[in-house]
């Protein structure tokens, strides 16, 4: 089983779509569209509390212009952080305007990819799929990249492939490098190593003359790439592409940004697999602090980065921190994700081995019988 951190990234390189809302201003609340952008701003900036503050005041805002006089919403642009007042908001604003409708699709789409950044996948969902009812045809190819990255991360590869690839023809370069890149994070989902190195190329090749050398989004094809290397056994080209990507994303959005923390991950992982354990310890424990402190202790993702940081301490033999380790993660985890996530199953199959390294050979057993029925089978690598 192999279980690694995509760089599916809808814009490639925010982690967000960071697009500001072309709109009418004439049209438009006032106030509107610096609202979206200051969230823009703020998400680019991983400072995600602030960024959804700004969006949902967005939304509010427009919601409130869209009202006939003398019928205001209640409740809008008070309460900021209630989803209930999000959804009347967007309901009236599409009922009581025609194509300004988009403004408020555009703004969603920024909150649906602020929720993927944050690792609220439902929710990034639901917001990504009520944009796209909204957003005209010129706005719908960014969203239909946006849901495509969340089904990636939902492992719905096949969905993800069908939209993306819908889009390629007539793309304009950007957003052939976007597709490209994306293809490739939903062939790696679907282990089918050739094509994702394929779509990485591709993508590289349009970066060579249409994006700045230090985008963020190359940074992500880089990730990518290692993945497709380290899968492939080229392990020298797997840490060179995992290092090229951190420090084009560090150069990018500074050392302490969630996107770094996705390449410090993945390094990690390759550095335990080749059993340099002390460097793993420190890019997990890099990598845990830069996601506790950017999206959130309790955040899937950084539940994650823990989980692995307390195998590699197993496999050092300091089985109290990593027991410590994983008896906080691995509940968390198990909530946030069907039991037969890959991700599920990485952790369960980590505490077996601390179960086993423990002399807890009972349970041990009883925690491998578990995986077997789950998976059908115990992970690749695993061992009793």
């Amino acid at each position: 089983m192999r279980v690694f951190i995509a760089a599916a990234a809808v814009a490639v390189g925010l982690g967000v779509s960071g697009s500001a809302v072309a709109v009418d201003r004439a049209a438009t609340p006032a106030g509107t569209v610096e609202l979206n952008n200051q969230g823009v701003e703020m998400a680019a900036q991983a400072r995600y509390a602030e960024a959804e503050e700004f969006y949902r005041r967005a939304l509010a805002k427009l919601a409130e212009g869209a009202e006939p006089p003398g019928s205001p919403m209640p409740g809008a642009g008070r309460n900021a952080e209630s989803e209930l007042t999000l959804t009347q908001a967007l309901s009236r604003l599409q009922a009581a305007t025609g194509e300004s409708a988009s403004d408020a699709g555009h703004v969603l789409d920024n909150l649906a990819a602020l929720y993927l950044a944050k690792g609220d996948i439902a929710n990034a969902e639901s917001s990504a799929l009520r944009a796209g009812a909204m957003l005209g045809e010129t706005g719908r190819s960014g969203n239909r990249v946006l849901l495509a990255t969340i089904y990636v991360e939902e492992r719905r590869f096949a969905e993800a492939r069908t939209l993306l690839e819908s889009a390629l023809p007539g793309a304009s370069a950007q957003l052939g490098f976007t597709l490209n890149a994306s293809l490739a994070a939903a062939a790696l989902g679907e282990e089918k190593l050739d094509d994702a190195q394929e779509f990485c190329r591709r993508a590289l090749e349009i970066a060579s003359t249409a994006l700045p050398p230090n985008h963020p989004g190359i940074a992500s094809v880089w990730n990518n790439l290692g993945q497709v290397y380290r899968f492939q056994g080229r392990y020298l080209e797997a840490e060179t592409s995992y290092r090229k990507a951190i420090e084009i994303w560090t150069a990018a959005r500074g050392p302490a940004h969630p996107l770094v923390a996705r390449g410090l991950l993945n390094l990690a992982a390759f550095e335990h697999e080749r059993g340099r354990d002390r460097a793993a310890e420190e890019l997990y424990g890099r990598a845990a602090g830069i996601l506790d402190r950017t999206i959130g202790t309790d955040a899937l993702q950084t539940m994650i980065a823990r989980n692995e940081l307390g195998e590699v301490l197993r496999a050092e033999g300091r089985y109290v921190a990593s027991e410590q380790l994983s008896g906080a993660t691995l509940p968390a985890i198990r909530k946030l994700l069907p039991e037969s996530d890959p991700r599920v199953l990485r952790a369960l199959t980590n505490y077996a081995r601390l179960l086993a390294a423990t002399k807890r050979q009972a349970d041990a057993n009883a925690l491998w019988t578990h995986i077997r029925l789950v998976a059908g089978t115990l992970p690749s690598g695993s061992f009793q």
